[in-house]
């Protein structure tokens, strides 16, 4: 019962370390979350700055139209390649979110795993408790009925002392060679 209560604390011990693991591993993922996040808005203000820039510069320039052209053509150089980096993150994002959502699931079955066998622990050390006053008692009544048996044997050997020395007489009177076998006996 000792090892089995051992063997279920180094359980609760490795499920405790496992959901630190697995809380720091959360951890870790949302902070490189927050932080490609905010890259990508620092990017995205970025570009939406150049674009602003382009406008302004069009607008107030007004040069050729093949100037004009060319950079439409690098701005949307530039939108598409933001667009694609968009939806990786996007999809990274997504990825992320399942990823968290199956860690949260783990954590809540080791969270109930974890309060299953704190319960069954509790349990089992009542059950040792309560088992310990069992045997305490019965030790306790065991050397009761110890004594008393002792007194009853005292009892008798006292009144059996006085018919066994009767006994013996009569024994001695009715079979003179008995003493010779109890002694060889």
């Amino acid at each position: 019962m000792l090892e089995e209560l051992q063997h279920l604390q180094r359980q609760i011990h490795t499920l405790v370390e496992h959901l630190t693991k697995t809380k720091q591993d959360m951890w870790a993922e949302q902070q490189q979350h927050a932080e490609s996040t905010q890259k990508f808005q620092q990017k995205l203000a970025q570009s939406e700055q150049t674009i602003q820039d382009v406008q302004n510069r069009f607008s107030q320039s007004q040069q050729t139209s093949q100037t004009q052209q060319h950079a439409l053509q690098q701005l949307q150089a530039e939108h598409q390649h933001l667009d694609e980096k968009y939806h990786r993150l996007e999809n990274s994002c997504a990825e992320l979110r399942k990823r968290f959502e199956a860690l949260l699931q783990q954590r809540n079955e080791l969270k109930n795993d974890y309060e299953t066998l704190a319960s069954q622990n509790e349990a089992l050390q009542q059950q040792v408790k309560e088992l310990s006053l069992s045997r305490e008692q019965l030790l306790k009544k065991n050397e009761q009925a110890k004594h008393k048996v002792e007194t009853i044997i005292h009892r008798l050997a006292i009144l059996g002392t006085a018919q066994d020395t009767y006994a013996q007489e009569i024994q001695q009177l009715s079979h003179p060679n008995a003493e010779h076998i109890d002694e060889s006996i």
